[in-house]
């Protein structure tokens, strides 16, 4: 299932939101996420999401982070009260906090709506372990 014409995914330390409506991204990752020691816990590990030209409506939908060694964690998300224009694009801002890093390996960022039984993977991404150049 088509979710929308193009999804950007933008992984970082921490969003906020602005004074007139800007979104700041610290710590954005490249591709990613490196750390110098398994396990790990950071503050924080934030997403950003854009549909652009989205296919469907959005009355609900649950984000899944699948880290390895991990539980899932399920973020559930409700379309504002009045709802989103044809032709807009849709962001979707989230924060974990604290991320807990058991494992090396992939992680899947996956949705899933309420009438669909499986999700659909969005982004993935490497944990590494590796030291830090100094």
């Amino acid at each position: 299932m088509k979710v929308a014409k193009h999804i950007t995914v933008l992984l970082c330390d921490d969003i906020r939101m602005e004074a007139d409506n800007k979104i700041s991204l610290m710590g954005l990752y490249q591709d990613d996420l490196i750390v110098d020691e398994v396990p790990q816990i950071l503050p924080s590990l934030a997403f950003m999401i854009v549909f652009e030209e989205p296919k469907r409506q959005f009355d609900k939908v649950e984000l899944i982070i699948k880290a390895p060694k991990s539980e899932p964690d399920i973020v559930i998300f409700d379309s504002p009260p009045e709802g989103y224009s044809k032709d807009e694009d849709i962001k979707m801002l989230f924060k974990l906090a604290p991320f807990r890093i058991k494992a090396e390996g992939k992680v899947k960022l996956q949705i899933r709506f309420p009438d669909s039984k499986k999700a659909i993977t969005l982004h993935t991404f490497n944990i590494i372990d590796r030291e830090a150049l100094d």
